[in-house]
């Protein structure tokens, strides 16, 4: 799985070693992974052509039938609407059978975190103590909830978030698997749009192919998403480096006239500002920022261009300005504030105004 090898690894190496543990702990945000790494490892243990394997086959019966979400030796349960009590007795009850068709039986419990205390209690000893060849899998978003004698019996695994190019390559093999035309910069843009979730990317992919067929253009993926083409974001931090409060207005208006979600562009903006003073700190583009080769390019150049100091006002200004939509303010008042503010520093007297005007002032050539 792409961007969790240290977790494949581990798991290869008790399959292949004979030493399954009989509880798993997979811990991590949203769209990581984890319940799809439940499953591989179901598959792994009850492929029937030589399973248990690292490498299951995908064709046999078990595999499609766990595929399907129809395999009886695979239980899957949402801990959030089947919380307690009794639920825990049924589950209980339905351990003591036996694998029917595979040599395992597996128990995905998603959500763990949302099982009452009582539950736990209830589920304790046979967590502890399960019949042979039966596996627990708990998967959880908030491992901090889990009751640390339930942590202690398991074996914990963290998913981390999945970066851009990560996401890009699952997006890419998605769409060949699947003969969708899409080019790099929206493979680029989706993935980043699904801010390190894999479930959100490969959904986004799903519905853009609904939009707009096999053949997918970049202005149907910023049609869909409702982001900001990078050209605005490159050109509104362009305006505001320049002191060019006009350009800055003109381009919230294009945003504004082409429809686009004024609240979406205000995270798109900020994000890129802060791309940028990543790489300004850094003095280059580090691989999680990285989106396509003539795009990485493009940001380095802007970064090495605009001044740090305005990089890092911009970005306050945008998180006032998110600020005050949430306290009810008009969207496109608050994003010209912004950009007028970023680019006519003297128009405000604070500190940092000041600092950002001597820094402009600094760079100018003698």
């Amino acid at each position: 799985m792409v961007g969790q090898e240290h977790v494949v690894r581990t798991l290869s190496n008790a399959i292949e070693q004979g030493r399954v543990h009989h509880a798993y702990l997979f811990v991590g945000s949203r769209g990581t992974g984890k319940t799809s790494m439940a499953k591989i490892l179901a598959a792994s243990l009850n492929c029937q052509n030589g399973g248990p394997t690292v490498s299951p086959c995908g064709r046999c019966e078990s595999c499609v039938s766990i595929q399907n979400a129809t395999s009886l030796d695979v239980v899957e349960m949402d801990a959030a609407s089947n919380n307690s009590v009794d639920d825990v007795r049924e589950l209980r009850e339905r351990v003591a059978f036996a694998p029917v068709g595979g040599g395992y039986k597996v128990y995905i419990l998603d959500e763990a975190h949302m099982l009452t205390p009582q539950a736990w209690n209830a589920f304790l000893k046979t967590l502890e103590e399960p019949p042979p060849r039966t596996i627990f899998v708990l998967a959880t978003t908030e491992a901090n909830k889990v009751l640390p004698t339930v942590v202690d019996r398991c074996h914990r695994f963290d998913f981390g978030r999945p970066t851009v190019p990560q996401l890009a390559h699952v997006l890419r093999r998605a769409a060949d698997s699947e003969s969708i035309s899409i080019p790099d910069e929206a493979i680029a843009l989706v993935a980043r749009s699904a801010t390190g979730s894999f479930r959100d990317a490969l959904g986004t992919l799903e519905q853009l192919l609904a939009y707009s067929g096999s053949t997918i253009a970049l202005e149907d993926v910023l049609a869909v998403l409702g982001a900001a083409d990078a050209d605005l974001l490159f050109g509104a931090v362009d305006a505001v480096s320049a002191g060019d409060a006009r350009s800055a207005l003109l381009a919230a208006a294009r945003l504004a006239e082409s429809g686009r979600d004024l609240g979406r562009f205000f995270a798109d903006l900020e994000a890129h500002a802060r791309a940028l003073m990543v790489v300004q700190v850094l003095g280059d583009v580090p691989p999680e920022l990285r989106v396509t080769p003539e795009q990485d390019e493009r940001r380095a150049e802007q970064a090495q261009r605009v001044g740090q100091a305005e990089v890092v006002r911009l970005i306050e200004l945008i998180a006032a300005a998110r600020g005050a939509l949430k306290d009810g303010a008009d969207a496109r008042t608050q994003l010209e504030l912004a950009l007028v503010k970023a680019a006519t520093p003297e128009l405000e007297p604070s500190v940092k105004a000041l600092q950002a005007r001597i820094a402009r002032l600094e760079a100018r050539p003698a």
